[in-house]
């Protein structure tokens, strides 16, 4: 890892260094409707409350996303193994081929609730109909399609069990 991103463990407060690293991770990069794409992973953060989820949430697509980044590096820029426990739950593994209804499946038979808050707040920000609205017709019906049941799904799952982002 860049002897810059090792800098970041310095920094004592999780969220400070969750935020710094995404901010320069994803610096360059662009979502679907071509915003700054760290916006996405602030947003997803925001809407929840508690400190480990939350920094997962800010963590939650860098090992996806990022070539070569990897849990290790967020163990040795001194995350938690509970965040880093979050992240790897909610990061798709793509050796397995799964689908994404079997995929969610996955997420919530492990049954931890931060994780599945993470994952519940990522999909409500991609189903947002504001952002969704400002992509193409077939890329807006085809995620609809994607998010819809499973984001049914999460949700049902947060309030069965009354869990609060």
């Amino acid at each position: 890892m860049e002897k810059k991103l090792l800098l970041l463990k310095e920094i004592e407060d999780d969220y400070q260094r969750a935020y710094r690293l995404v901010s320069y991770l994803f610096q360059d990069r662009k979502d679907k409707a071509g915003d700054a794409y760290v916006e996405h992973l602030i947003r997803v953060s925001d809407r929840i409350t508690s400190h480990d989820a939350k920094v997962a949430a800010l963590l939650h697509d860098v090992v996806e996303d990022i070539p070569d980044f990897t849990f290790q590096d967020l163990e040795s820029l001194n995350f938690s193994s509970s965040i880093i426990d979050i992240v790897k739950i909610v990061t798709k593994d793509k050796s397995k081929n799964l689908s994404y209804h079997d995929w969610i499946s996955e997420i919530l038979s492990i049954g931890n609730d931060e994780a599945i808050k993470v994952k519940y707040s990522d999909m409500m920000d991609n189903f947002d109909l504001n952002r969704l609205n400002r992509l193409d017709e077939d890329t807006k019906r085809r995620l609809i399609m994607k998010y819809k049941d499973e984001l049914e799904r999460l949700r049902m799952y947060l309030d069965n069990n009354k869990i609060v982002l």
